[in-house]
């Protein structure tokens, strides 16, 4: 089953756009299904004005690819940051937008993607990218 495909099912179980995502890539993640949904519950919704799906997505990215360095714990991983703003790209040139207000058209009434849309595509573009390494 594609990633895709199991992230909408989890979307359709109940779990909210972030936690349906990053659920999808619990085993990339090395983390629970418990722990991811712990770790994206908050992210649903355009709760930080970006879409809540693309926030699972990254959640899953960075468990999977970030390093910690122990030496500079706050330093960023190149690695994980250059898939995450590709993935944002990806989502935006897709869909027009990475903001959850704008892709539901809270301000236009224009629905550019609407939630289980922008749930496939997180999943489908991050799973794209998990495999280009």
């Amino acid at each position: 089953m594609s990633k895709k495909e199991l992230a909408a099912q989890y979307h359709a179980s109940g779990c909210n756009c972030a936690m349906a995502v990053g659920c999808a890539f619990c085993d990339k993640a090395g983390v629970s299904e418990d722990e991811m949904k712990a770790l994206t519950r908050r992210y649903g919704g355009g709760a930080y004005k970006y879409c809540g799906a693309l926030l699972g997505a990254v959640a899953a990215m960075n468990m999977a690819s970030g390093q910690l360095n122990e030496d500079d714990p706050a330093a960023l991983d190149g690695k994980a940051s250059d898939k995450a703003a590709e993935l944002l790209r990806r989502f935006e040139a897709k869909n027009g937008s990475v903001f959850c207000r704008e892709l539901k058209g809270r301000d236009t009434g224009v629905v550019l993607r609407p939630c289980r849309g922008c749930v496939e595509d997180a999943a489908e573009l991050a799973e794209e990218i998990f495999e280009e390494k």
